[in-house]
């Protein structure tokens, strides 16, 4: 069950990148280059999560990791509600 629900998670957050790229250069589309790389950014920004979630475990166990996780989904959920349907 575990593995399913970490599979489930990665689909899910790989989805999310493509779909607020594909609006941003919707809303822009003058300015592609600097919704590229600020997409880009964003993306390896990202990679300091699973940092933050090593040490977080490493201070707090497993829930320290999960609330890494927590928190960056209720910053989706919250970013979510801003996107404007077509």
């Amino acid at each position: 069950m575990l593995y399913t629900a970490i599979a489930l998670v990665g689909y899910g957050n790989s989805n999310v990148f493509s779909m607020c790229f594909a609006t941003a250069l919707e809303s822009m589309p003058e300015k592609q280059n600097e919704v590229s790389g600020l997409m880009i950014m964003g993306l390896f920004g990202g990679t300091i999560f699973p940092l933050l979630m090593g040490f977080m475990s490493d201070a707090m166990g497993q829930a320290g990791a999960v609330l890494v996780m927590a928190v960056g989904v209720i910053y989706l959920f919250t970013y979510i509600k801003q996107l404007k349907t077509a």
